[in-house]
């Protein structure tokens, strides 16, 4: 009996529309090694989806992929912040060593532009909120803070 149920579960989950596989994620989420991992069409599955899970760190985040399976943006769910290093493998070492890269921050959303500009928001160490952006060779074009 326990056998069928989990038949008719399986069933269900694989009839469900819009619920996708984790083996079916782009590697660079992949590379995330998130748990926990749940994905959704978009409305309109041409525009991507969006997949939830589990940082390393502990941190609950919502990805958005476009059509074409490439990361929009990371944006971290409830009032949760996420750390630079669990993200580390998408950031290119030109922006990451950048002396204003703000490595000991806490990361409310970053974007990740088609043009290589990444744009964040988060909350640096001292606990003030800023948003910055950096160019894909890794100059600073932007960096606001609360003050």
């Amino acid at each position: 009996m326990r056998y069928a149920f989990r038949i008719v579960i399986l069933a269900a989950c694989l009839a469900s529309p819009g619920i996708g596989f984790a083996e079916d994620l782009p590697q660079a989420v992949v590379d995330l090694d998130l748990t926990n991992i749940e994905i959704r069409e978009k409305p309109h599955a041409e525009y991507g989806r969006r997949v939830n899970g589990t940082l390393p760190g502990g941190s609950v985040v919502e990805i958005d992929l476009n059509g074409d399976d490439v990361i929009e943006d990371i944006e971290a769910r409830g009032n949760d912040l996420f750390a630079p290093a669990d993200i580390r493998a998408l950031i290119p070492a030109e922006i990451m060593e950048n002396e204003s890269w703000p490595a000991d921050a806490r990361f409310e959303k970053i974007e990740f532009e088609s043009d290589g500009r990444i744009e964040i928001e988060g909350r640096l160490a001292d606990g003030r909120e800023f948003d910055a952006e950096f160019a894909a060779d890794g100059r600073m074009i932007e960096f606001d803070t609360d003050d």
